[in-house]
């Protein structure tokens, strides 16, 4: 009786320990580089999915989600209840092995796999992800809105709003970005403007409007109010977004107009210019009157009246519509000199830019500092004085050679022995 007494108190008293132990864990259970037939066994005998975290030691995110992320409470819950759970050092062990079986889907670390019981994967996500997109991003995997059926969907014709917005998701959540504008745009084409209008559809594919010459960037353009106060759109962020589209698209007319003299091709640039002048001169986008400015600027060039492209660049200077331009600001500046036979207008630019030079100077950092040299270098040989040149040139060679240390050092570049 008392040996039956001792049994029943200790196999309570275990189970108090287990259950004990059971509440306190709170996040996911891994089997950690544990055997990968056992993981496939135990993935038959529970008939569940296998839900694999594929890192490395060296990996940052990976070490995020470790600590920040699967030991969450809501995280453990829901993954517990529905996954065999799996995490595997790629290099290492079974890893090793698993790194080569799935390296078609495992683009860089960490990549978070949802693989059935034979072994194939059937959902894919990757890098750090909040609690709740990692919980609904492979709660879409466990209900069949895997990355491959919502692609085979797509592909098939498919372009409603639903499957749109979950095949975004999905390739959002796989870190497959490339695609998604086309994706937006394609779903654009199905739907009348006033739509975007609309949160979900807005949510959807807002983000990728910015191409200038596009109906749907020209109707926010001029709907831009309403977006802010019916919709809710952050303005600030809604004008960095247009202001950044209408940056690439000055950009490409002044680069290839720069390097072309084909008539067609500067008529196709001219009819481009126009359509994105209209909206520039209308001025309700930060920015706008930079991008209007480098465009009025250009069209000297094209025409040749360098001299009064450098009154343009002194008035712009003075009203500072080229901040943050100095790239644009430089490379305006040497052309004019390498263009210009008039003395003052060298030694004006000359004053100019070594004024910008010594406050760039000031600047602690070389990576961010403006380098003017090459424009002041250029513009003393023009003024016969060789060794002002030289020693401006020199100046630039050493400030590139510095950015290009601090450049390596930020992205832990080694010099070759």
């Amino acid at each position: 009786m008392r040996i039956k007494l001792f049994l029943i108190l200790l196999l309570t008293g275990w189970g108090y320990v287990l259950c004990a132990q059971e509440e306190k864990q709170e996040g996911i259970v891994f089997m950690e580089n544990e055997p990968w037939s056992e993981v496939l066994r135990q993935a038959k005998e529970r008939n569940r999915l296998i839900f694999m975290d594929c890192y490395t030691v060296w990996c940052g995110p990976c070490k995020g989600l470790s600590k920040d992320v699967f030991p969450q409470k809501q995280v453990g819950d829901f993954f517990n209840a529905h996954f065999v759970n799996a995490k595997y050092d790629m290099e290492k062990g079974d890893g090793k092995m698993l790194r080569e079986k799935y390296k078609e889907y495992i683009i860089g670390f960490p990549t978070l796999l949802l693989i059935d019981q034979n072994g194939e994967v059937i959902h894919q996500m990757a890098g750090y992800q909040k609690a709740e997109d990692l919980i609904a991003g492979m709660k879409a995997g466990l209900e069949g809105k895997t990355l491959p059926a919502l692609q085979k969907k797509y592909e098939a014709g498919a372009r409603d709003f639903e499957t749109v917005r979950d095949y975004v998701a999905a390739l959002n959540g796989a870190f497959k970005k490339e695609s998604i504008p086309v994706i937006a745009s394609e779903f654009m084409k199905t739907i009348p403007l006033e739509k975007l209008m609309d949160k979900e559809v807005w949510g959807l594919v807002g983000a990728y409007i910015t191409d200038p010459y596009t109906e749907a960037y020209q109707f926010v353009f001029k709907q831009i109010e309403k977006f802010q106060y019916r919709v809710g759109v952050n303005r600030y962020d809604l004008e960095r977004q247009l202001g950044n589209g209408m940056a690439d698209a000055v950009k490409e007319i002044i680069q290839i107009t720069t390097k072309t003299t084909n008539a067609d091709t500067l008529k196709m640039m001219a009819d481009k210019e126009e359509v994105l002048r209209e909206m520039l001169e209308q001025n309700t986008v930060k920015r706008f009157p930079t991008y209007l400015c480098k465009l009025a600027i250009n069209e000297l060039r094209l025409t040749g009246k360098v001299d009064v492209m450098f009154r343009m660049m002194v008035f712009a200077d003075e009203l500072n519509i080229l901040n943050y331009e100095n790239d644009f600001r430089g490379g305006t500046y040497l052309y004019i000199t390498e263009h210009v036979k008039d003395k003052k207008v060298l030694n004006g630019i000359l004053k100019i830019m070594t004024a910008d030079q010594e406050k760039a100077n000031q600047t602690k950092s070389d990576l961010v500092r403006s380098n003017y040299y090459d424009v002041i270098a250029a513009v003393y040989t023009k003024l016969g004085q060789k060794d002002k040149a030289a020693e401006a040139k020199k100046n630039y060679e050493q400030l590139e050679e510095k950015k290009m240390v601090e450049m390596k050092k930020i992205f832990g570049v080694k010099d070759e022995k």
